[in-house]
């Protein structure tokens, strides 16, 4: 059964060096190939490449995308690995690096379950010394903690395994290039999926790591981050739950949220362990409220 490996990187040469290091060492790797796609100008993933050594067991197809942002790359990488009539496609991010089981339990649960697609954890790696608070941020890493097997509708495109056939009716936009500088392609893609009847399942010993910079722990980031994640979240429903209802909806809970983010804030005067969580709701706020007043983000580590 034949699966490629799709990963689009921009900037993170070493980041993209210890995943295809990390590759030979997987579980049920048998007729596995790789599609790398290089969104930057100076193509420093492409030279990572082309530096892998001559006995690297897997065949490794890379190419340079020149249009900007995330959307593009993940389209040529999606459609590049249909033209190499897989079974199986999966979804890797540059600055991750897989368990050695991480692909055969991917396999695994979309086997049991005949799945369209399978999901799995990124588990963030922080420095040394990491205030314990920040450990627990669930805005780190991607996980959606459920059971393993859960039935689930995926959100984020950095650990998936999805069957070729459920691709190709999508060819050749999979990814919306509306999102294609603020994120929020990968959930556009799943919704899009599930509409279209696709089964998702969850695989939570497909576990990825992700390593969290000093850059990221700064509240800057943190607020950035929140803001772009509900902007985009909004702007996604938008596109793929259109009307007058499901609007009003949204912007109800919208309203409600800055109600409870505003009481928050307010009880934080006096309660300051509550600071961060309100600080984080009214972001989760700003960032929902934007989208509904027309403005999109961009995200501070675009491609």
């Amino acid at each position: 059964m034949k699966t490629v490996l799709c990963i689009c990187t921009y900037r993170r040469p070493d980041g993209l060096k210890k995943l295809l290091d990390a590759l030979p060492s997987l579980d049920e790797s048998d007729a596995l190939e790789v599609v790398v796609v290089d969104n930057d100008a100076e193509c420093a993933g492409l030279a990572v490449c082309q530096n892998l050594p001559p006995h690297y067991p897997f065949k490794v197809h890379a190419m340079r995308q020149s249009e900007p942002g995330i959307s593009a790359a993940r389209n040529m990488a999606t459609a590049q690995a249909l033209i190499l009539k897989p079974t199986l496609v999966a979804f890797l991010d540059d600055d991750e690096w897989p368990e050695t089981q991480w692909l055969a339990e991917l396999k695994r649960v979309q086997r049991q379950n005949n799945a369209a697609v399978v999901g799995g954890p990124t588990r963030p790696v922080f420095p040394k010394g990491t205030d314990a608070q920040l450990l627990k941020n669930p805005y780190y890493g991607a996980d959606m903690g459920l059971p393993d097997g859960s039935a689930c509708v995926l959100q984020a495109g950095g650990n998936f395994l999805i069957k070729a056939q459920a691709l190709e009716p999508l060819a050749p936009v999979f990814f919306h290039p509306d999102f294609a500088h603020s994120g929020g392609e990968d959930l556009a893609f799943f919704m899009q999926l599930s509409q279209h009847g696709h089964t998702m399942y969850w695989a939570n010993q497909a576990i990825v790591h992700e390593p969290v910079p000093e850059s990221r722990l700064q509240d800057g980031w943190m607020r950035r981050r929140i803001i772009n994640i509900h902007n985009s979240r909004v702007r996604v429903m938008t596109m793929l739950q259109p009307g007058l209802m499901p609007a009003s909806i949204r912007l109800l809970k919208t309203v409600a949220l800055g109600a409870v983010a505003l009481v928050l804030s307010a009880i934080a005067l006096l309660v300051p362990a509550r600071s961060e969580q309100a600080s984080q709701l009214r972001w989760k706020f700003q960032g929902k409220l934007s989208a509904h007043l027309g403005r999109s983000t961009v995200r501070s580590e675009s491609y």
